[in-house]
């Protein structure tokens, strides 16, 4: 008598596209955490909606629904990229009574920012900065034309409050400001090797504290300086 043959193993599982579970939400942020991770390791030209969507176990269509297009989706990175340190600096800027103007908690709160989300400084090389790149107008939008105000108006604050110095020209402080703190992250790839230098964990905030005290020893009051 022959032994019964066992059931076939279930062969492995694969998630079927459609809305992961958890709603909205969930399946947006799941969107958002594959794009990022997708267009870090391969660029944005090389990666497409469909790749994007069944890495996430997603579908197409849930892309389209929830950013319109590919340009749609990197904008929602902007934009939660940038939330915190736009709320933040918002508090500066001179609207908000008995907020201190504090460039160095600034300084703090954008290398945090780039330090967290390391394809905005690839964004900037790649699609921003280089002669025709197709993000120039959306950063312009999403990012840079809404914080560099922010940062003059502080400034500017500081200069009424005699933290800095009154014959600074606010604008090229801010280019300034800007310069020292994204630089180090846009130089990393080759800082990390020549000088050892990261940003994980602590490291982050000893560099922006160093940022945050040569901008200072340069603009700051001479009496506040010393």
């Amino acid at each position: 008598m022959s032994a019964t043959p066992s059931p076939p193993s279930p062969g492995p599982r694969f998630r079927r596209p459609g809305r992961p579970a958890g709603g909205d939400a969930a399946v947006r942020d799941a969107l958002l955490e594959t794009a990022r991770s997708l267009f870090l390791s391969r660029g944005f030209a090389s990666v497409t909606i469909r790749q994007i969507a069944a890495a996430a176990g997603s579908s197409s269509a849930t892309i389209h629904y929830h950013f319109g297009d590919k340009l749609g989706l990197y904008r929602a990175m902007l934009e939660a990229a940038v939330a915190p340190i736009l709320g933040a600096m918002q508090a500066f800027d001179g609207s908000t009574p008995g907020a201190e103007v504090d460039l160095e908690e600034v300084i703090g709160l954008y290398g945090r920012m780039l330090a967290a989300n390391p394809w905005v400084p690839a964004l900037i090389v790649q699609e921003v900065l280089t002669e025709g790149g197709q993000f120039r107008d959306l950063f312009v939008e999403q990012f840079a034309g809404r914080l560099a105000p922010l940062l003059v108006a502080i400034i500017r604050r500081g200069q009424a409050d005699g933290s800095v110095r009154a014959d600074v020209e606010p604008r090229l402080a801010a280019l300034s400001a800007i310069s020292l703190s994204v630089f180090p992250f846009l130089a990393l790839p080759v800082a990390s090797r020549v000088l050892g230098l990261s940003v994980d964990g602590e490291a982050v905030e000893r560099l922006t504290a160093h940022t945050a005290r040569v901008l200072m020893e340069g603009i700051g009051a001479r009496e506040r300086s010393s």
